[in-house]
């Protein structure tokens, strides 16, 4: 604990007298005075040497352009005398992207290529990247004076009266050059926890694409990559692995802010469902996605000739439209939004524009990487509520789809046991038994008021079942002349009036027994018992009639079984299944007597309660 202490201490102190003198070496650098000479001319140094009367104040030009080559002269007259001639000095200067400097050794002008996207020999650097410092000597001055830089600036256009170029001892050079400022630490401090953000929310999107194949998820992922590359890509040196292609790895990281926006559009296009939801903003999304891919494109084949200029105004032009698209989508998001989804684009795309204009105009990128934190933080939490809303609805869609599948079933078995009603009223009018057929029909009239109310209600009570039950089998023994007698025992432990089922359940089983069991039987008593029981959570329904059974009936034709197709019980089965995936929801026994004779067919009916 003690160790774990001091080392503590030891670091902080550390960080304290590197800052403090990191702050006290920034405070030696004398500033150089450097006049400029513009051309668009291939001109050697030797030429530029010559002609001093080319020269002029840095105040006389306005900004730097990509097509134009810059000679700087910086003018050490004034420091001469300062100069102590065994001394090494260091010359400090911002990166431009083509640079060469020119100085003098032994009486002959040397060269060196500096610039970021300059080749030179890796294993021959003078210029210290990190802080870019170039040592030089007393006698390495031209002429006693100079020091020239050919350099050419095509990333932006700069203001050239803002160029400055310093150069102190080697005592300050080291401690600026070697210690972290605290500036150095107020910016890379928010630079690793936005990077631990970055790579916590693309695995966390990544592996929910591959989890539930939503596409929003995939391109969030993807803008968060680009985000993170173009933001922290020079700071953890990533553009290295372009080697000495260093253009090349400009055009990378400077694309990915492009592939941002593009991503971002894919991603809202997806998140919103704004082909469904919103249709015009759908419509703008798809013809700025082609917008930006044509920027990609152009800006591709900018880099390819060399266009540079062309490269900063379609950057510019892209930034452009998307921050008027980026605020005229989000008024349009608090008028039209059509639920919470939309909020949270709007929140975060703010913050995000927010960021970015920070970044634009204020040349810091602090501000666009406290944007993108807040924003991807309520991104997150925008696309957990997402993923919520998504199971709420895949609920309700599998609620509504089981209770229309149970009606759907349930439409199967109303038109089946009317037809046969119907039959058995057609039958006793050809009869001519008026008195039996006034009585079906009384019957008929309730059964029909039952089936009705089943059709608006996908269960029953026990009791309004049974009760349905009775007038269904004093139906048919009216329609067969009293061929077969029933019984309906419910055993003390149930409460039928507090346990419901789904309705007409049963009577598929109870017609299949009089239809196929009892009335093929050509004598002796024809009896069909139902018997309910509780065993558990479950309600068990006994059918049991003593008719010639299943093998029998499949091979005997007779006038009721002739031409009908029944799919009762088969849409009973599925009805069941709906209930609990079970193979035992539904048993089957064929009864024998003594000598093996079938005797009857018994089945048993597992329904949960």
């Amino acid at each position: 604990m003690l160790k774990i202490t001091l080392h503590k201490i030891l670091c902080l102190l550390l960080v304290i007298v590197s800052s403090f003198n990191a702050k006290l070496g920034a405070q030696n650098f004398k500033k150089i005075p450097f006049s400029v000479f513009e051309t668009s001319d291939t001109m050697s140094i030797k030429d530029v040497i010559n002609a001093d009367h080319l020269f002029k104040e840095a105040s006389a030009y306005n900004t730097s352009s990509p097509s134009k080559t810059y000679w700087i002269r910086l003018d050490f007259h004034e420091e001469y005398a300062n100069l102590d001639k065994n001394n090494t000095w260091f010359l400090r200067f911002r990166n431009f992207d083509f640079g060469t400097l020119f100085y003098q050794e032994e009486d002959h002008l040397k060269s060196y290529a500096f610039g970021e996207f300059d080749v030179y020999d890796k294993n021959n650097l003078k210029i210290q990247s990190k802080r870019w410092f170039f040592p030089f000597k007393k006698d390495d001055l031209i002429k006693n004076r100079y020091i020239y830089l050919k350099i050419k600036r095509v990333r932006s256009f700069d203001a050239i009266k803002n160029w400055q170029f310093r150069y102190t001892a080697t005592a300050q050079k080291n401690l600026v050059g070697n210690y972290y400022s605290n500036g150095d630490l107020r910016n890379l401090i928010p630079v690793f926890i936005f990077t631990g953000i970055c790579f916590i929310m693309f695995f966390i999107t990544l592996v929910s694409f591959f989890s539930l194949k939503k596409m929003e998820f995939l391109f969030y992922a993807l803008y968060i990559l680009a985000l993170f590359l173009y933001l922290c890509g020079y700071t953890f040196n990533l553009q290295s692995i372009f080697g000495s292609h260093r253009v090349m790895g400009y055009w990378f990281f400077q694309i990915m802010q492009v592939l941002i926006n593009l991503c971002y559009v894919i991603f809202v296009i997806y998140y919103l469902n704004t082909q469904k939801n919103y249709s015009k903003l759908h419509r703008v999304l798809i013809l700025i996605s082609i917008v930006l891919g044509l920027i990609v494109i152009s800006d591709t084949l900018f880099f390819y000739v060399g266009y540079y200029a062309g490269h900063i105004h379609i950057m510019n032009f892209q930034r452009l439209i998307m921050s008027i698209f980026g605020f005229a989508g989000m008024i349009y998001l608090i008028f039209k939004a059509k639920n919470r989804l939309a909020y949270f684009v709007v929140s975060g795309s703010f913050l995000y524009t927010m960021g970015a204009l920070g970044l634009l105009f204020l040349n810091n990128r602090n501000y666009m990487i406290g944007g993108s934190t807040l924003e991807i933080t309520i991104f997150g939490l925008g696309l957990i509520y997402k993923i919520q809303q998504g199971h709420i609805e895949k609920l309700h869609f599998e609620r509504e789809s089981y209770i229309n599948i149970k009606k759907a079933l349930r439409a199967q078995i109303n038109p089946h046991f009317i037809f046969n009603s119907l039959s058995s009223i057609q039958h006793l009018v050809t009869k001519n038994d008026r008195i039996s057929a006034i009585k079906y029909l009384s019957k008929f009239s309730s059964l029909t008021r039952s089936i009705l109310e089943s059709s608006i209600t996908s269960n029953a009570l026990l009791s309004e079942e049974i009760k349905m039950l009775h007038n269904y089998l004093e139906l048919e023994a009216l329609r067969f002349d009293n061929e077969f007698e029933y019984t309906i025992v419910v055993n003390d432990n149930i409460d039928t009036n507090a346990i419901e089922i789904p309705s007409m359940l049963l009577q598929p089983f109870i017609e299949n027994a009089i239809i196929h069991g009892l009335l093929p039987k050509p004598n002796g008593s024809k009896t069909v018992s139902i018997n309910f029981e509780k065993n558990g959570q479950m309600l068990v329904c006994e059918i049991d009639d003593n008719g010639i059974g299943r093998e029998a009936s499949g091979k005997k034709t007779h006038i009721h079984k002739r031409g009908r197709k029944s799919r009762g019980l088969e849409v009973t089965r599925q009805r069941l299944n709906t209930l609990n995936d079970s193979e035992d929801n539904i048993e089957i026994t064929d009864k024998t007597d003594n000598s093996g004779n079938a005797s009857g067919t018994k089945v048993i009916i597992r329904i949960p309660i």
